[in-house]
Formats: structure tokens, sequence, C-alpha cells
């Protein structure tokens, strides 16, 4: 979702009918939409979903996902908290995360701090 471009802004007029209609003819040229709003405005995106008769997604903030309820099955996007939960079902050696045998443990450098001003004068 965080790819998707917002393709409708509500202004400060809030949620009009050509708003509405804006959404719906959105809805039938992509599969999803991203909708914003205005800080000052007050918007209720399960309202506006069911008005415009599509699928609430997702709702984050000021910003909502909206999707053709007849292309629920069709969309594609997958949230990445599942994607996450599947990787670590995996074991360890099939994610690639687990050195070599013979890997060599070393210890982590330690930055050098560039001395500047009185300090690395004194020390010279």
């Amino acid at each position: 979702m965080q790819d998707l471009k917002p393709t409708v802004w509500i202004g400060k007029q809030g949620c009009t009918e050509t708003m509405i209609d804006e959404i719906v003819t959105q809805l039938k040229k992509r599969t999803l939409i991203k909708v914003k709003w205005l800080q000052n405005t007050e918007v209720d995106p399960a309202a506006i979903a069911a008005q415009a008769r599509a699928r609430l997604v997702e709702v984050r903030g000021r910003t909502m996902v909206l999707a053709e309820k007849g292309k629920a099955g069709k969309t594609t996007a997958v949230s990445p908290a599942r994607v996450t939960a599947r990787e670590s079902a995996k074991p360890a050696a099939a994610r690639g995360r687990r050195p070599p045998a013979n890997a060599v443990k070393t210890e982590p450098r330690q930055s050098r701090r560039r001395q500047t001003g009185a300090m690395a004068r004194s020390r010279k």
C-alpha cells in the first residue's frame, strides 16, 4: 500500500457527491485507490466506502485505501505483516541468515572519532 500514490484528495469542502463520483470512476479503472484528506476536514472512511459501494481496505491517519467490492479476490496486495510472519516461519537456513560453519567470528570495529579543537591539540 505504501507504493500506491493518492489519486483522490478531499479538500476543505469535505466529501461531496462529485468526490464520490470520482472515486467510483477511478475504482472502475483500477483495483485499488488511495484517498487522502486535509487535517481540518472531518471524514468518515466507512461512510465514504459505503456511498461509493467500495470495500474499505485500510485506514492510516488521514489516508484510506479502497477496493472495488467485486474485485475482492483479485487484489494482489499483501500486507507487510503477513510477509514477515511467513518469513519467520521458515527455518533459519532457508532464510539465508545462518553463517557458514567455518566462519571466523570477529569483534565489531569501534569507530575512531576525530578529535577537534583544544582536545585534539593537547593529545598531539
